[in-house]
């Protein structure tokens, strides 16, 4: 009786997690620091992934001009500047392997900004990202989109693999007054249908969304106005 009872208590309490996080926690974190102008209006690659299943935006304004955003932007990743987020996640989970050796980049890296559409970024080993579209100072696009059976990429054009998983991945700055810049990103997931896969896209959108993002435009705001790490 008192088992089923403690799990009786722990299915209750795991239920209301649930339902606060998703009336509560999650339009929140799937359009913070955006307006509703910014969430609604439309970015470069938005048509990339027209059936996403889940996608949030999210924004931040940076007390610095574009020009000097860029540069930390377009460094980022796997093997090259980190992801400006908790560099001991990454030394936990064994994927710490960026040019500061196990730490996310402090300063800008010359070697790095030569980016270019066509090139990959890795959000870890084995997980990479097309550069799509590159446009300075303004637009990052990426793109991965997989067949999770064979790893290979497919058109958008072609017949849609039986496993797959899709996402864009959007960058977008604006100048603002004073010196300023608007940083916007917003991302679309999309897989193949079944349980396993929509948890393969929306566990990680939702920490994502939730926790690293978030911290990633912030480490991006920091460093940028010259303040050192978050």
């Amino acid at each position: 009786m008192t088992i089923l009872w403690i799990l009786g208590s722990l299915a209750v309490a795991l239920a209301a997690i649930v339902i606060l996080y998703l009336a509560a926690l999650r339009p929140w974190s799937h359009r913070r620091g955006a307006t509703d102008a910014e969430v609604e209006g439309s970015l470069p690659g938005d048509d990339l992934v027209p059936n996403a299943k889940v996608t949030y935006t999210q924004a931040i304004t940076i007390d610095a001009p574009p020009e000097e955003v860029w540069p930390w932007l377009i460094q980022i990743g796997y093997g090259r500047a980190g992801w400006y987020t908790y560099d001991w996640f990454y030394k936990l989970t064994g994927s710490a392997d960026f040019v500061e050796w196990d730490r996310c980049a402090e300063r800008i890296i010359p070697e790095l900004l030569d980016l270019k559409a066509g090139d990959t970024i890795e959000l870890a080993q084995g997980m990479s990202f097309d550069v799509v579209t590159l446009a300075p100072n303004r637009t990052l696009v990426l793109l991965a989109r997989a067949n999770m059976e064979t790893g290979e990429g497919f058109d958008l054009s072609d017949p849609a693999p039986a496993n797959y998983i899709s996402i864009s991945w959007v960058y977008a700055l604006a100048p603002l007054d004073g010196n300023r810049a608007r940083l916007l990103v917003r991302w679309h997931g999309d897989t193949s249908p079944g349980l396993g896969s929509a948890l393969s896209i929306h566990v990680p959108t939702e920490a994502g969304a939730l926790i690293m993002q978030p911290k990633l435009l912030k480490g991006i705001k920091a460093r940028a106005e010259g303040m050192g790490a978050p």
